[in-house]
């Protein structure tokens, strides 16, 4: 699978098999992935190939069924994977009748379907599937926005909210990557997840050691951001940061930084925001500092991590997988705490975690440059991590796919 799993671009295609949605639901042994429409390639679909994957070595057949495919996900994939691509793109009314078309000749004894987040549980529960399972990526506190402050649209959420908790109540199993995704799914849905920690995949080389060496820089300072740039992430809010580190001395670096080390932030991501923040950069003198590389392949997102001492991820997110990869790299990393996987890493000097908002980063980027820059975390190894198999044996344990 590619590694570049946030932004990265398609290796050597495999063998795709396109059925249509009536063929491939008779056979009863298979076992549905749901997305609603794939637009692009980030952690969740990467998370559900790793799942395909894992299943299909265990002699477990499955398929992934969609609305629609807009990046063709498997160029991603090691692995031949099928797909039932439903083609109903437009209209609420034309995806849940072809949603309905699919599951008719499916008898009962057939493998419930596992639903990728919260729009397909809200198709399936509307659709009057019940016990399926879901592995929600996020909650609407995470995805809402704008929607949530509108009496409209926080009624829509509302509404949608009760009929996906009761959708999950049905006997299926709801799983998160995080004890923050569960009390959420409890306070939104009021169903209790099971938590099973999503893993880093290893390089192409083969596993990466349990206690990688730590990186030590030395005369330049390399720090890396892997995601879509995207206004969630809050590049923006590092690019700020790190200027304000460049113009002042901030405590505990007793000199503005460039006069204690040669800088550089690396972005491997492609997104919207890119040319926003490219002119963000520049208006605060840093452009000459702050890299857009866009999409990066396999190799040359190896590479970055090699030449990598500080990994940051200031964005909350469900779980946040790129932490967990720099970690398998002995990189440190920055992340919010209402990002999931620092339930794993609230102990230990590899990781410095940001309590709130923009306001705090740049004192906490500080106290991070300033633990690599003494080699702090060199006294300690790496924080244990699980990898995508042993979470992909998990879901399939819960789900019941395997004893």
């Amino acid at each position: 699978m590619n590694r570049n799993a946030m932004v990265g671009e398609a290796g050597n295609l495999p063998k795709v098999s396109r059925m249509s949605g009536t063929n491939l639901s008779r056979n009863i042994d298979a076992i549905p992935i749901f997305l609603c429409e794939i637009e692009q390639f980030g952690g969740a679909e990467r998370s559900l190939l790793a799942l395909s994957r894992w299943l299909t070595e265990q002699g477990r057949p499955n398929y992934f069924l969609t609305y629609c495919d807009h990046c063709n996900l498997a160029q991603y994939a090691s692995h031949p994977i099928q797909m039932v691509v439903l083609n109903a793109c437009s209209g609420f009314r034309n995806k849940m009748a072809a949603l309905r078309r699919h599951f008719r000749d499916r008898p009962k004894t057939a493998p419930k379907p596992i639903c990728s987040g919260y729009q397909p549980a809200l198709h399936s529960t509307l659709e009057g599937l019940r016990g399926f399972h879901c592995l929600m990526h996020d909650t609407p506190s995470l995805f809402a926005g704008e929607l949530s402050r509108t009496l409209s649209g926080g009624l829509r959420i509302t509404v949608s909210n009760r009929l996906i908790g009761y959708g999950l109540g049905t006997g299926g199993k709801t799983i998160v990557t995080s004890e923050y995704l569960r009390s959420e799914c409890r306070r939104v849905f009021r169903v209790d997840a099971e938590i099973a920690r999503m893993g880093g995949i290893s390089t192409s080389e083969g596993s990466l050691p349990a206690h990688p060496a730590p990186k030590s820089p030395a005369d330049r300072l390399t720090m890396l951001s892997v995601c879509r740039v995207e206004e969630n992430k809050r590049i923006d809010w590092m690019i700020r940061a790190l200027a304000a580190l460049e113009r002042d001395a901030v405590s505990p670096l007793e000199r503005p930084l460039s006069t204690l080390v040669d800088w550089h932030l690396e972005l491997a991501g492609q997104g919207s925001c890119t040319a926003k923040l490219q002119a963000l950069a520049q208006s605060l003198d840093i452009e000459h500092r702050i890299h857009f590389r866009g999409f990066v392949s396999d190799q040359a997102l190896e590479a970055m991590y090699r030449e990598s001492d500080l990994f940051l991820m200031p964005a909350i997110q469900g779980y946040g997988i790129s932490a967990v990869e720099a970690l398998r790299r002995g990189i440190p990393v920055l992340l919010h705490r209402d990002s999931g996987v620092s339930d794993l890493l609230l102990d230990t000097p590899w990781a410095t975690v940001l309590y709130g908002g923009e306001t705090e980063l740049t004192p906490v980027l500080a106290r991070a440059i300033d633990g690599v820059l003494r080699e702090s975390h060199q006294h300690r190894a790496p924080p244990s991590v699980p990898t995508e198999d042993e979470w992909a044996e998990k879901v399939s344990t819960l789900c019941g796919w395997v004893s």
